[in-house]
């Protein structure tokens, strides 16, 4: 009884090292996979497509120490190229920009484990430009957000006026 036992044991244990290990093929990434999603670092979500598929992962109000509310920030992702940016909408256009800018997101990247990787501005290149006078919404360029990375975004209205920072994703 026992040897058949064992037996069984023995078949269990080595469909579930097998299972895992082909499971462990099909979903790995290989590092060239990693080094080719980390190229979209710093691009454009729109002209790179990654935009098409975009979805909203957080957001937070953009306020300021009143309450008043000014936009949003969004944390967007895209399934399609693992890839997350920042994105600020204002509910009125931008009233002046005193030659710099009125309003920008950020968004952070970090690894899993809580490591400072990069960031990227509406100002950066890969972003459409920091929100100016007449102006209500802006994008940053986009950071890799795949297994092992995280992502947040900020909001701002220049001179500390207003800010919102999304959750992590």
């Amino acid at each position: 009884m026992k040897k058949i036992l064992s037996e069984k044991i023995s078949k269990v244990i080595s469909v579930g090292v097998l299972f895992t290990f082909v499971f462990g093929l099909i979903f790995a990434v290989s590092p060239a996979e990693k080094a080719f999603a980390l190229s979209y670092d710093g691009s454009n979500p729109v002209s790179t497509g990654c935009a098409n598929d975009a979805v909203t992962k957080s957001y937070s109000y953009i306020s300021d120490s009143y309450d008043n509310i000014y936009g949003k920030v969004e944390l967007k992702w895209s399934a399609k190229c693992k890839t997350s940016w920042g994105k600020i909408t204002l509910y009125h256009a931008a009233p002046y920009d005193y030659g710099a800018y009125y309003a920008n997101a950020v968004v952070y990247s970090y690894t899993s484990s809580g490591t400072y990787r990069t960031r990227y501005t509406c100002g950066s290149g890969g972003g459409n430009g920091a929100i100016m006078k007449g102006q209500t919404s802006c994008y940053t360029a986009q950071v890799y957000n795949g297994a092992g990375y995280i992502a947040k975004a900020k909001g701002y209205i220049n001179w500390d006026i207003a800010s919102g920072t999304t959750g992590w994703y």
